[in-house]
């Protein structure tokens, strides 16, 4: 599972450079770091137009359009990549609406529910990287526009995560990746075939305060480094 997750570069221009995607205008000054971004918030993603990688802000959780509320998305902020064309949620947009989701880490807890020591997971140069996700465009009853929304979607941990949760989010880890899931003719074999764990040294683990448990929190002092004890617990 992953139930948050962080884009911290001080710029977009540097996250968009670094996945070779094009800032859109519609995003453009909105664009803010990210230190605890939660289910139900709005981050953004890139697909492709016109053969072109674009930037579009959407909401963390994917809601289709037969849903009763905008809240059902609370359920979809991840698919699992066993069940991923086979779930209702999740089938259609596998086949036609994929997109990856700017990230430069994610973070998971261990401990009991009162006293969790959360870890943030990223890359040993804290570069930016991609999660394979998928979006869908509906538009509710109740809505007065169609809302973009989007789930990140998830496989077995490799090793470095397993010692915190069993599952992690699927990292598509060069460009080359990145252009297969974003490629609109795919076969369902290859897209499956990305669907794998991130390599073995692609993230270290940093033991960070526990002020990022709370979804109010987002700022820079939520990655802070926790004490050595629990960095050690790791270990």
């Amino acid at each position: 599972m992953c139930g948050r997750f962080t884009l911290t570069p001080e710029q977009m221009e540097h996250a968009a450079a670094m996945l070779n995607v094009t800032p859109s205008a519609l995003y453009g000054d909105r664009y803010q770091p990210r230190y605890n971004i939660a289910p139900m918030q709005e981050h953004l993603v890139a697909h492709l137009e016109r053969e072109e990688r674009v930037i579009v802000p959407a909401t963390w959780g994917l809601v289709n359009w037969w849903e009763p509320s905008r809240r059902e998305g609370a359920k979809h902020i991840n698919a699992r990549a066993e069940t991923i064309d086979s779930r209702r949620p999740f089938r259609d947009a596998f086949r036609a609406t994929r997109c990856i989701v700017p990230a430069d880490g994610f973070i998971e807890w261990v401990g009991e529910v009162k006293a969790r020591r959360p870890f943030w997971f990223h890359r040993p140069d804290r570069e930016v990287f991609a999660f394979a996700g998928l979006y869908v465009e509906s538009r509710l009853p109740s809505d007065a526009a169609p809302v973009t929304t989007f789930t990140i979607v998830t496989t077995q941990a490799n090793a470095t995560v397993a010692r915190v949760h069993d599952r992690m989010p699927v990292i598509l880890e060069d460009d080359d990746a990145i252009e297969e899931w974003l490629y609109a003719q795919q076969t369902p074999e290859r897209l499956h075939a990305l669907l794998r764990p991130a390599a073995e040294d692609f993230l270290v683990a940093t033991a960070v305060s526990t002020r990022v448990n709370s979804v109010q929190h987002d700022d820079p002092a939520c990655l802070d480094e926790a004490e050595p004890e629990t960095q050690a617990s790791l270990l």
